[in-house]
Parts: C-alpha cells; structure tokens; sequence
C-alpha cells in the first residue's frame, strides 16, 4: 500500500468516525435533556396527585411519564455505546496513520518484557523493546494475541507451506482496514491481564469437582427448599421465618465445609472473569467475515464453533465474579450455595468443551498476531511476500530496506548471501550495523509467515544469532572483549548443532587490538564457513578486509561517504568490494580534536 494511498485512507475512516462520534454525542445530549424534563414532569404530577387527589387521567399520566423516562434511558445508552465505538474507532484509525509518520514510537506497549538479555536476536534486531518491531506493528488485544504475536516474532517455527497460507492471510488483512480495526478494539475490550494465559490450561486440565451425582442432587434439593422457605416467610412470618434462618445456616455450614474444594476449582474463572466474558466478540467477529485465504477460514471454522461454550463459560464467570464480595457472597452461598452451584456448572462444561478450550483461545490468539503483521504492507512502502527456497544459506533480496525507517529516509539495496559469508566494511554511521539489523529483521518477518520490506526476497530456513549491543559488566567482571567471546562461542556451537545459521556480527572482536582482533577474524570465519554457517560481520578495520582472499566462500560488502567542500553525505547504498573511503581523521578535524594541518587535505 502506497504511503499516500494509506494516509488517505486513515484519515478518511477517522473523519467518517469522528462524524460518527459527533452525531451520536448530540442525539444523546438530546435524550438526555428529554430524560430531565420527563423526570421533572414526574415528579410534578406525583405532586399534583398528592395535593389535589389521585385520579385515572392522573395516575396514567405519571405511569406514561415513568415509561417515557426508563426508554429515554434505554436509548440513551444504547446512543452512548456508540458513541464510544465511533470513538475508539476514530483513534485507532488515527493510530493507524501514526504508523506512517513516526508516531508508532510512543505507542505505549513496547513489549520489553518479553525477551531478556540472553535472547539470540531480540535486542540486537530491536525486536522487541523501545522504537521496535514488536512496538510498531502489535495490534493485539488479549494476552492469547500478545503472547502468540511475541512468540511469532521470537520463535518463528513454520513450516514452507504455513507460512505461504500466513502470507495469505496476513495479505487478505491488509486489505481490510476497517475491518481490523473492529478486530483490534473488541480484543483490545478483553484486555490482557495476567489470569487469562492461564485459564484455557485450566479448562482443560481434566480435573473434575470432587462432587458425587446423588450430593448434587441433595444441594440442589436444599437449595431449593431453602428459596420456598423464604417465600412463605416473606409472605406468612413466624415459623416460617424461623424455619428459612435455620435452612439458611444450614447452607452456610455446607458452604464453608466445600470451601477449600470449591474456591480452588473456580479461582481461574474468578481471576479472568471480564476477560474470558469478552472474549467472544473478538472470535464471533472473525467467525463472522467471509475470508478467501486458507488460513483465515480455518481459525473462523474454530471460532464459530466456541460461540456457543464461549457464550456459557461466560455466564459461569460472571457468577463465579458475583460471589467474591463478602456480604453479597454470604448471602448468594447462603440462600443458593452459589459457589457450589458454579462449581458444578464449570464442571458440567469442563466434561463437555473443556478439551477443546486451549484450541480456541489458540485460533484466537493467531488471528490477532496475524492482524498485526497485516500492519507491515500497510505501513510501509516496497513490501513483498518472500518466497523460501531449498537449501541451505539462502538469502537473495531486490531493494532489501529497513521497516523501522520511515518511508522517507529507507534506503533500499540488493544484496545475495550465496551461502557464504560477507564482511561490511566501512566508515562510522555510514549504515554498516543498520544494513546487519536490515538482513536479520527481515528474515525473522519471512520465518513468521509475514511480509518483508523489499521488491523481492527468497530466503531458506536459518536460525538468526547476533552479537551486536555487548557490553561489559563491572559486577559480574566480564570485559567487552569476553562478553564478545562468549557470543562467539554460542555461534559456534549453535553452528556445531545445526549448519543452518545465520550469524551477524558487529565489529568483530572490538574489545581488543587489531593484531588480535584479526587472528580471531580469520580463525571464527574459517571455522564457521567449515561448519556450513553463513552470516555478515562489520569491521573498521580494513586489514579484516583482506580475509576475503584468503578465506574461502568470504566476500566484501561496503558502505561509503563523499567529502566535498567540508561536508560530509553518506549514500547507504551497498556495495561490493571493501570499503574505499575512512571519515575518523575528517570527524576528528570537525570536533577540533586534530588540527587543520594535521588532516589529510581531502581525506575521505
């Protein structure tokens, strides 16, 4: 989708919402006003029947007021609920095309959490954390929508064949824009609290409440004797009264001994009540559209089928909820040994649905991740589906560019791996270490089945390791040149287990001298080329440079500056060869560091 083409388009579906908006807002002030007036009216006719004396024209006068008034409130809310959704669709609609202009990097979830330090990309790439992919494409609502998107993007693990139907599916999104935006919000109404990964484990956990069928027929006696009781004491007092208190503590003794059986058995239910209570509108949504692609009308089929046990769950949650208050729970366990009669309920579903409950929450969780990679064609200009091929080290791409770069400032370049390794030389910011990222990112978008920033990419299957962000730690005594063997070592040995990995190194071995750093250049290059790895370095140092001679399958990549008339531009254009050019001395004359006359005069 062309930058100027989804621009239109959000700021189209945000003016027709806030029209929306506008519109229900000033149909609401008008009931609202009608409600004052009929509640005014009411009460002056009550009082005119007080002073003057009822009478029939009176009496339905009052009556008339009173059910104008409970409909003005009626529609009141309904115009309210609207007004709400016409709202919040205008934001994310809004929120769409901030994706466009950079306003993505203050979108307040930035999955930091998700991934540590020890992570084999996460940090390095800027997959999650601040200003990254996870923070610029996540649309997910519900924590089963969080958790699968950052497991997409952390641990990609499909097959050629899923991520072609993904491919599909994730393009069929893009071209519903209104639609995902519905999609987001009734998900995002779930929320993602902490209880809710766990209730679908829960669910189908095969316990059963320890609840044999002849004691559940004798509570369900008692229970209801016990609402007869307080009938007839509502209505004849004395005995009566006495006979209810009596069933009533009855019940109360019965509650507190099932306790310790009960509350466990629920508390699942409890702790995601108003999630799992609205966790049927985001799946009956997608059960709902009709889908072209493969994938999507599988996870409807799976959806639709949870409507109804969805639906049910619902109504046992809710209860399960209603009985945590103190004094409402002493009376609801007390008259209908409420918690007794969930658990029962959950059990009676648990042996119905329970089993089929993870794979629900799962096709739910799905739809939302690939809801959020549709956010990349959208957003970005130049996306294309890659194509895996056979082998091993494949990676070949046609104007191969960066997705967290504007459109703006992306530059493109072509670049093939051909199985073997290249060395990027060149100067400071020229976009050595961007072009590292650039390569990794995308190949961690086409192993989730999503679309990557290029003309073209086809790629084979290769497990992504980085050593980029090391740094040295006072507190655990590790020097940057150790934190850098250690990484070393983990690309070594993942290498060992598997040739197919792809490793990008930044600045080889920095943390030591050059007479070193080369030696330990040439020894990892040769040892990892031997064990079928392929991958990129960056290095300074140009001696590094002269490895592609020496080394086999080891080819030079560079980036370059032009110094003309003491300012300095970079191209970020790739190109092959060793890097030609150096900046530090210009940089160092620039900062007054070194002095005009020590500079080499055009010294590039």
């Amino acid at each position: 989708m062309e930058k100027e083409t989804a621009q239109a388009l959000w700021q189209r579906l945000e003016d027709a919402y806030r029209a929306q908006e506008k519109r229900w807002s000033r149909l609401s002030l008008a009931f609202g006003l009608s409600k004052l007036v009929l509640l005014v009216t009411f009460f002056l006719t009550v009082y005119f029947i007080g002073r003057a004396g009822a009478s029939a024209w009176s009496g339905a006068l009052a009556a008339a007021q009173a059910v104008l008034f409970a409909a003005a409130c009626v529609v009141q809310h309904r115009l309210n609920v609207r007004m709400r959704f016409a709202r919040a669709m205008a934001e994310l609609a809004e929120k769409n095309g901030n994706r466009l202009t950079g306003g993505w990097r203050s979108f307040r979830d930035t999955g930091e959490e998700l991934a540590g330090p020890e992570h084999e990309y996460a940090r390095d790439l800027d997959i999650v954390g601040p200003e990254s992919l996870f923070q610029f494409l996540n649309a997910t609502g519900t924590a089963f929508g969080r958790a699968r998107f950052a497991a997409d993007l952390l641990h990609p693990d499909y097959t050629a064949e899923e991520i072609a139907c993904r491919q599909e599916a994730v393009s069929e999104l893009a071209g519903k824009p209104e639609f995902c935006c519905r999609l987001e919000l009734l998900a995002r109404e779930a929320g993602t609290e902490e209880g809710l990964l766990r209730a679908p484990q829960h669910l189908a956990d095969g316990a059963r409440f320890p609840l044999g069928r002849a004691a559940r027929a004798c509570f369900a006696v008692t229970r209801t004797v016990c609402c007869a009781l307080l009938a007839a004491a509502a209505i004849f007092g004395g005995l009566w009264a006495a006979a209810w208190s009596a069933m009533f503590l009855v019940q109360l003794l019965i509650w507190a001994f099932t306790l310790r059986r009960t509350r466990p058995f629920l508390s699942a239910m409890e702790q995601a009540e108003r999630s799992l209570s609205r966790c049927g509108a985001p799946a009956a949504a997608v059960a709902d559209e009709p889908w072209q692609s493969a994938r999507l009308r599988t996870l409807a089929e799976v959806l639709g089928s949870a409507r109804e046990p969805l639906r049910r769950l619902s109504g046992v949650a809710h209860r399960a909820a209603a009985g945590r208050g103190s004094i409402l729970g002493i009376l609801l366990n007390g008259l209908l040994l409420w918690d007794l009669w969930n658990a029962c309920a959950l059990d009676r579903w648990k042996s119905r649905w329970g089993a089929q409950a993870p794979r629900w929450f799962d096709a739910l969780g799905e739809a939302e991740s690939l809801l959020s990679f549709a956010n990349l064609p959208r957003s970005c200009t130049g996306c294309c589906r890659p194509a895996e091929a056979e082998g091993r080290g494949v990676f070949e791409a046609q104007s191969l560019g960066h997705p967290l770069l504007d459109n703006d400032a992306r530059v493109c370049s072509d670049f093939s791996l051909a199985g073997g390794i290249a060395i990027v030389s060149g100067s400071n910011m020229s976009g050595k270490t961007t072009f590292l990222r650039t390569v990794g990112i995308n190949l961690v978008l086409a192993r989730a089945g999503s679309f990557a920033v290029a003309q073209s990419l086809t790629f084979s299957q290769m497990r992504v390791i980085t050593s980029m962000r090391l740094t040295d730690s006072l507190s655990g005594r590790i020097s940057l040149f150790y934190a850098e063997l250690r990484r070393v070592r983990q690309i070594l040995d993942a290498a060992q287990e598997d040739g197919s990995v792809l490793f990008l190194i930044d600045e080889i071995f920095r943390g030591t001298n050059s007479a070193d750093r080369l030696a330990g250049a040439r020894a990892v290059l040769g040892r990892l080329h031997a064990l079928g790895a392929c991958g990129l370095i960056t290095t300074h140092d140009l001696e590094i440079c002269g490895l592609a001679e020496s080394l086999p399958g080891v080819r030079n990549f560079s980036f370059c500056e032009t110094i003309r008339g003491g300012e300095m531009t970079f191209s970020y254009k790739l190109q092959q060869g060793p890097a030609r050019t150096t900046n530090g001395r210009f940089l160092l004359r620039q900062l007054g560091i070194l002095p005009p006359e020590e500079g080499e005069a055009g010294a590039g």
